[in-house]
């Protein structure tokens, strides 16, 4: 009669025998068993031990921590979303010294434009994506699940630009219908269209008391607008050339722009004065931005680099270089520590603020990268792209 497989054995523990069991039959249990399966050549394997680890305390996260610098991207990305949930303070530092960029992939790609991409934005709360285009419409997305919300179709011509208040009750949009327009960032309503414009609108920011919105234009002034009277308050002319790119300090004292005339200039908005005029690009500025702290301002430009200046003394800080075409649009992470910046060259890069290194380059897009946005947590970035398409990339 043949032998009952489901029948103790001489080495289950429950017949009390003492016989050791074969060696090539050992599951190591415990901790040690996790470290031992974290030296499989198998990585998927190697994940679940990870996974494992999680539950073994201050020495499991030492497990992870280790895994951190592991040679397998996937192993790194498995521990630092493990090490993610974790709150003590060397887990916290440990994520902090780790370059978790370089694990950023494209989770999902936004379809339904039918031109070029030419500005993202996410609001305040994270939950919306707003995007504008040359067909002339504003979308807006969930931004955790894809879906589009609404279409907004009231411009002419091209949306080219796109501010929502960090109260995230409004939504500008600059166009190359040469109108500004507000919007109910809650019901999509128009709420007031700006004109005083005499070409194209090139870039639109909304202060951070939601009062004022700034715009720039190829007929080469910036206008300061009452939010909630459309009222035009004044009008900044020194720039010789299109302005590119405007941005209001967090104080929501001062203005920075950006112009065909290679130039950065920063403004004193409510007197309307000229504080600096920066020279140091060799072709048209296409972005500035500020960082959270006030301290510095950035530029990106058609000679493929970024510059960094001091926004009090003009003095221009470093200068990133690795793009092979154009830079389009700069952005800082809300944390003030991180720089991206997307190019002609058809990539999103992103740089460490402190010291200008490369962090990462992120890759998909078959064309030009107009627009970059970050989520409010620093998590997700969002490229809006000439290929018409709208990537969301996160770890």
């Amino acid at each position: 009669m043949p032998n009952n497989p489901y029948q103790p054995t001489e080495y289950d523990a429950v017949l009390g025998g003492n016989a050791p069991p074969p060696v090539s039959g050992v599951v190591l249990g415990g901790l040690e068993g996790v470290k031992s399966r974290l030296k499989s050549s198998v990585v998927e394997q190697r994940m679940v031990a990870l996974k494992e680890a999680f539950q073994y305390g201050q020495v499991g996260i030492d497990v992870l921590i280790e895994a951190l610098q592991d040679e397998s991207e996937g192993i790194q990305r498995t521990a630092y979303l493990l090490l993610g949930e974790k709150t003590e303070p060397r887990v916290k530092q440990a994520l902090q010294q780790f370059n978790h960029w370089k694990l950023m992939t494209c989770l999902r790609t936004l379809s339904g434009h039918s031109d070029k991409i030419s500005s993202v934005a996410i609001s305040p709360d994270g939950k919306t994506l707003v995007t504008g285009s040359y067909d002339k419409t504003i979308k807006m997305w969930d931004m955790h699940t894809g879906s589009l919300l609404r279409t907004l179709k009231e411009h002419s011509l091209g949306v080219i630009s796109l501010a929502i208040s960090p109260n995230g009750k409004t939504l500008v949009s600059g166009s190359g219908d040469t109108t500004i327009k507000i919007w109910d960032m809650y019901t999509g309503s128009l709420l007031r269209t700006l004109q005083g414009h005499s070409a194209s609108v090139s870039f639109v920011a909304i202060s951070p008391d939601d009062k004022t919105v700034v715009s720039c234009s190829g007929d080469r002034s910036i206008k300061v607008w009452g939010t909630h009277t459309g009222r035009l308050l004044r009008i900044l002319k020194r720039h010789s050339y299109w302005v590119s790119s405007v941005a209001i300090s967090p104080d929501g004292k001062t203005i920075v722009s950006g112009g065909g005339d290679n130039t950065i200039r920063i403004w004193y908005m409510y007197a309307g004065r000229l504080l600096h005029t920066l020279k140091g690009h060799s072709g048209c500025v296409t972005s500035v931005a500020i960082s959270p702290d006030g301290k510095t301002v950035l530029s990106g430009n058609w000679d493929k680099t970024i510059h960094m200046w001091d926004m009090h003394t003009g003095s221009l800080l470093r200068t990133l270089k690795g793009h092979l075409g154009w830079v389009n649009f700069v952005a800082i992470s809300p944390d003030g520590k991180t720089v991206f910046s997307g190019s002609e060259d058809n990539t999103v890069k992103v740089w460490d603020m402190h010291t200008g290194n490369l962090l990462c380059t992120l890759e998909g897009h078959s064309a030009s990268v107009n627009s970059v946005a970050i989520s409010p947590d620093g998590k997700t970035v969002v490229s809006g792209s000439e290929d018409t398409t709208i990537y969301i990339w996160a770890v």
